[in-house]
């Protein structure tokens, strides 16, 4: 494979799709699905506004989904969509006359419970947030976005050729329907006429029918649902520097290429089918080996060294360790080369668990202000292949980069994991020995309060054995001392590290009465 090409795997499993993005021989990207969490990005609702509260500056509306979407109530008044807009009456413009920018038109923007809108979801649902939308529709095609309420013709600033920027602008600006925007995407470079004609009818075909239901509609309503993720990664992704796209399942495959032969006919000949034998995520560059390691807490460096990634309520904290990185160089030269290294495996690491939010980078501290600025460019320079929007500060006194990256969705951790039933994600949980002095106190305060002189408590054959050893004597001591009568109860389904305590007659659980 030539070098910054990129190469695409899927995997199509019974309850899950997942699709990795390998550039350079190395996994950079994994993208998984499931049907208990298909994605909303790119989904449109006819929603009803649940509650607007300007203190926040926030709406939110019912979408008909688990969860209300939200959006900031500034941003959704200014992009609302205009009802002319919605009337669902279009015209082409002449071929030969100009697209001029033109602003929108004003309206009143005064938002009440229960009023009917039209949204798009742009963020995936994280915790108990609900999907973020905005009432700026975009609809996708394979070479352009059409922008309903918009005007004039916007270019990928990824297609850095002048005279083909000119080209596109004055090719396209003249096929787009009235009181329509369009981007157009870095797939469009050196395009035809009729590749944007045939993307613009149907995304134009779209928007109609979404229209259409959209005023039938008197509830929320999912109005129109985007590319599941494979189908997305095609549209999105699969380009001319794509050099293959590998896929393990035959139906896949030829739905995929289907589309591929219609839409971009010339990228047919790099759609491949893995039928059978190893999987195909073994045996291309050991992918779900370096997956699963690449998502360890330590992330250990092939010259030395490590990164250590820890994840807090507010932030993501990665911590570059220098461990065995030596070489027979200046420790300053050392130190910058450690950096310089993990520096890469840093922003391979972003996109590979798609972390977001504020996240902050603890570099190995550098005396050399040209070694700081040329480990802060390298860096930026590592980010660029990222499609996520990043800002990063410069590298402070003390060695640390702080930076936030664009979060659309839960990182791809919160995907596979779930926090520890024992320890809730901390990471730690008690000693025996502190539950032994909970349960103390506990009984202390029981007693206290209750007069009473029994109580039936349940707890896990391994800590009943720790407080019952002899040498210990822990249990014989908190019977005598609070002079109560304990019914025991072995409960390995509990916690090695919890017990429970019931009333004897009612069975009543009782544990957290009188825990403090």
């Amino acid at each position: 494979m030539r070098d910054g090409l990129k190469e695409i795997f899927i995997n199509v499993s019974t309850n899950e799709t997942r699709v990795a993005i390998v550039e350079e021989e190395r996994l950079v990207e994994m993208f998984i699905e499931r049907p208990d969490s298909e994605r909303k990005i790119g989904n449109i609702y006819a929603g009803y506004i649940e509650n607007v509260v300007p203190g926040m500056n926030s709406v939110f509306i019912n979408m008909g989904e688990e969860q209300n979407g939200f959006s900031h109530l500034d941003e959704f008044r200014r992009d609302l969509m205009p009802k002319k807009v919605l009337s669902g009456k279009y015209i082409f413009r002449s071929m030969d006359e100009d697209i001029l920018p033109a602003e929108r038109e004003k309206e009143d923007r005064r938002l009440e419970k229960g009023n009917k809108v039209l949204v798009q979801a742009i963020k995936e649902p994280i915790g108990s947030k609900g999907p973020r939308v905005t009432s700026d529709i975009t609809i996708p095609g394979r070479y352009i976005v059409l922008i309903p309420n918009d005007h004039g013709v916007k270019i990928s600033k990824k297609i850095t050729n002048h005279s083909e920027r000119r080209r596109l602008n004055k090719l396209v600006k003249n096929l787009i329907p009235e009181d329509f925007g369009v981007i157009v995407r870095t797939a469009a470079e050196n395009k035809e006429s009729s590749s944007f004609t045939n993307d613009i009818i149907s995304t134009f075909n779209i928007w109609k029918k979404i229209v259409k239901d959209y005023k039938k509609t008197d509830k929320p309503k999912l109005l129109y649902k985007d590319y599941d993720l494979a189908a997305s990664i095609v549209r999105d992704i699969f380009t001319e520097d794509v050099s293959r796209m590998v896929i393990d399942s035959k139906e896949l495959y030829e739905e995929i290429r289907e589309y591929v032969k219609n839409n971009a006919p010339e990228l047919e000949k790099n759609i491949l089918l893995h039928d059978g034998g190893e999987p195909v995520f073994d045996k291309y560059y050991h992918i779900n080996k370096d997956y699963y390691i690449s998502l360890s807490r330590e992330v250990y460096l092939k010259t030395g060294g490590s990164i250590v990634i820890d994840h807090t309520e507010a932030l993501v904290a990665i911590d570059v360790n220098s461990r065995r990185f030596m070489r027979n160089k200046s420790q300053e030269e050392n130190i910058l080369n450690l950096n310089l290294t993990a520096a890469k495996e840093v922003a391979r690491q972003l996109r590979l668990r798609d972390l977001g939010g504020l996240i902050v980078i603890d570099f190995v501290d550098m005396a050399d202000q040209a070694h700081r600025d040329r480990l802060l460019n390298e860096f930026q320079n590592f980010l660029k292949t990222d499609k996520a929007k990043i800002s990063i500060e410069k590298i402070s006194r003390f060695g640390l980069v702080e930076m936030t990256r664009q979060r659309l969705k839960p990182s791809i951790t919160q995907t596979i994991y779930e926090d520890c039933p024992t320890c809730a994600g901390k990471g730690i949980v008690k000693s025996k020995e502190s539950i032994a002095v909970q349960l103390d106190r506990w009984l202390k305060n029981y007693k206290f309060n209750t007069k009473s002189s029994v109580v039936d408590i349940s707890m896990n054959e391994e800590l009943y054995n720790f407080l019952n050893r002899t040498e210990k004597r822990l249990l014989h001591e908190m019977l005598i001392k609070n002079w109560i009568r304990i019914n025991f109860n072995i409960n390995n389904a509990l916690s090695l590290y919890d017990f429970r305590c019931f009333v004897p007659e009612t069975k009543e659980d009782i544990t957290k009465k009188y825990m403090n």
